[in-house]
């Protein structure tokens, strides 16, 4: 009689701890993951954060958290995730009563992105492991990684090429109000520009120099048509590299800069357009821009593109891997009408160029990345 009114308690627990999991394992149960950063450049080391709350008086002896992000977000070591396109994460907290647990994953930002985490599955059980619950939380955690900027040594001749054009640009049309200095006559100069105070003391013509009468504005025309059938990503990405720094460095000069490219925006799926502007918080807007450009989407011919650019104020600079003859032929119809235009063509050493020798354009070359994904936590601490 005893056994059977022992297996009978011990059924009626089992029950009452079934029914007591089934309808609050869930109850004041919370996950929450967040970045240490929303905004990051490539090869940043940032976090990634979760945190189990178990608020209630009912211990939850294991709780399943499994959720999905980008592959481009490098973690370190990997142990409990699975790669295809995505990392899969899965990690097994044992939360008790009132209880909160925070782990904290490091990874790196290995390519420039928007990236969110929509979503996240959360599993538990009852105390005996006999009966498993699973439920779907969204998530919204969200991620901008800015392109990385190519360091000035490597990118000086660019800068130069283009400054050249600035500055031919700038002086055009001198502002009388704003005089910047003397220096030696030279043929061609307004004659009256001539100092002849300063003339009768050095004993030689001098002219008067202004400053210039408008900001010359830089247009970059950002091309990410892919340049054949079988791209090289890399290459792709390292163009937007290049219009990163483009920007940064005459944001830097004080110079209204814009961006117009056949990208599409990865969130709106609108085509990429920012308008000439300045300033910190400009260029962070270009930044934005450039980390959300999706390069799966369709996008439209830039020989489209520079056919209907006809404003002859700014300075455009083309950066474009994709030198077939349309885009070619659109480049030098723009130089034709007589607009300051250069062209930037990133490219593998080995790829054989159609522009090759257009005025006004310059190769850059690609360097290979063909590095595995963990190699960049080598030498990290």
């Amino acid at each position: 009689m005893a056994i059977l009114s022992l297996i009978l308690l011990l059924a009626a627990l089992f029950a009452a701890q079934n029914l007591l999991y089934a309808a609050f394992w869930d109850a004041s149960l919370a996950l929450r993951l967040s970045f240490s950063a929303a905004r990051a450049f490539e090869g940043e080391k940032l976090a990634l954060t979760e945190e189990l709350t178990n608020a209630k008086p009912l211990p939850l002896p294991w709780v399943n958290a499994k959720f999905q992000v980008s592959r481009n977000l490098v973690f370190r070591g990997g142990a409990n995730n699975s790669v295809s396109d995505f990392y899969y994460q899965n990690d097994i907290f044992s939360v008790g009563m009132y209880e909160r647990v925070t782990r904290r994953h490091e990874f790196i930002c290995r390519r420039r992105g928007y990236y969110r985490i929509r979503s996240m599955d959360i599993g538990s059980s009852n105390i005996l492991v006999t009966r498993k619950f699973v439920k779907r939380e969204p998530c919204g955690a969200e991620l901008v990684v800015y392109p990385r900027l190519v360091s000035r040594p490597e990118i000086d001749a660019v800068f130069k090429r283009i400054c050249g054009d600035v500055e031919t640009r700038r002086f055009a049309s001198p502002d009388p109000f704003a005089f910047r200095g003397i220096r030696e006559y030279a043929p061609g100069d307004d004659f009256r520009l001539i100092n002849f105070k300063a003339t009768a003391q050095a004993g030689a013509l001098m002219s008067n120099v202004h400053g210039a009468a408008t900001s010359v504005e830089v247009l970059i025309l950002l091309n990410v048509e892919p340049y054949r059938f079988m791209p090289d990503e890399g290459v792709l990405e390292e163009g937007i590299r290049v219009a990163a720094s483009i920007a940064g460095h005459f944001s830097e000069l004080g110079l209204p800069v814009g961006l117009v490219s056949n990208g599409r925006d990865a969130v709106t799926k609108a085509p990429l357009r920012v308008l000439p502007g300045g300033g910190y918080a400009h260029f962070c807007g270009v930044l934005e821009q450039l980390a959300r450009v999706d390069l799966a989407a369709g996008q439209q011919k830039m020989s489209e593109i520079l056919d209907q650019t006809g404003d002859p104020e700014p300075v455009y600079v083309l950066v474009s891997s994709n030198d077939d003859d349309a885009t070619a032929s659109a480049y030098e119809r723009l130089r034709g009408r007589g607009l300051s235009v250069s062209w930037i063509i990133p490219a593998l050493a080995r790829a054989k160029l159609t522009a090759d020798g257009l005025e006004g354009a310059l190769r850059w070359e690609v360097k290979p990345d063909n590095a595995p994904p963990e190699s960049l936590w080598r030498g990290l601490a």
